[in-house]
């Protein structure tokens, strides 16, 4: 065999393991996008992420009402108010373009991405009155800071008061009604389960009685009835499938 095709083999099987690390790990680095899709979509008023360290991320979308250089008043769908500190710092974003933070003014639609602690880290404008424009998904960046791994907890508004929970954490009791998470902040959060919960693990669908305590899984529920999947994001070593 030439160098070259020795060196080609050796190259094929680099990326064949790389490709095979990403996969398997895939699982616990994103939340599914049809999950995203229903969550943080147009239909979404504000959301708030907890993550692991404590700090809290705010997302809220809805129309300025008065602007400065150092503060934003929004008003949202729902009827609420709320004031967003401001920064130098502050980027402006319209249509993958970035503004000067001069350029926000009133009546103007935005999503807000803020901690609860600090001036707001983003401005993304969604809409100009008299200029083409809607609501739309939030801007996978945001997705991936705000809801990635280190996301233990979150939990979205919609436009009609419909709230919607993620929550992450091992199982620690589970039957075909309910299941019992502990989170990395050592919250203990029941979730109730019904026969329409769907249960997947790699793109693959699992049975309810699959599930097991020590089994790592991010949950997506609405505030008033049963979950509507769990994500299944590692299974430990040594751990059998099954509850009953």
């Amino acid at each position: 065999m030439s160098m070259f095709r020795r060196r080609f083999v050796v190259l094929v099987g680099v990326l064949a393991a790389f490709t095979v690390t990403l996969v398997s790990a895939s699982p616990g680095l994103a939340i599914r996008h049809a999950v995203v899709t229903q969550l943080f979509g147009p239909k979404m008023v504000r959301a708030v992420a907890v993550e692991r360290n404590g700090n809290q991320w705010n997302l809220d979308r809805g129309v300025i009402t008065q602007v400065s250089g150092t503060q934003l008043t929004l008003l949202e769908a729902d009827g609420r108010v709320q004031p967003i500190p401001l920064a130098e710092t502050t980027r402006v974003i319209r249509l993958r373009h970035q503004l000067p933070l001069s350029a926000l003014a009133k009546h103007w639609r935005v999503l807000v991405t803020w901690p609860a602690t600090g001036p707001a880290v983003s401005v993304d404008v969604e809409k100009i009155p008299h200029r083409h424009g809607t609501a739309v998904a939030v801007r996978r960046p945001i997705i991936a800071q705000l809801f990635g791994p280190k996301m233990i907890r979150a939990v979205a508004v919609e436009r009609n008061g419909d709230q919607w929970n993620l929550d992450r954490g091992a199982i620690t009791q589970v039957n075909s009604s309910q299941l019992t998470l502990n989170e990395a902040d050592g919250r203990v959060q029941p979730i109730a389960l019904s026969g329409t919960t769907k249960f997947l693990h790699a793109g693959s669908s699992l049975a309810p009685s699959d599930l097991a305590p020590r089994w790592r899984v991010l949950v997506t529920w609405p505030a008033t009835g049963p979950a509507v999947s769990v994500d299944v994001e590692k299974i430990p070593r040594g751990t059998s499938k099954g509850f009953g």
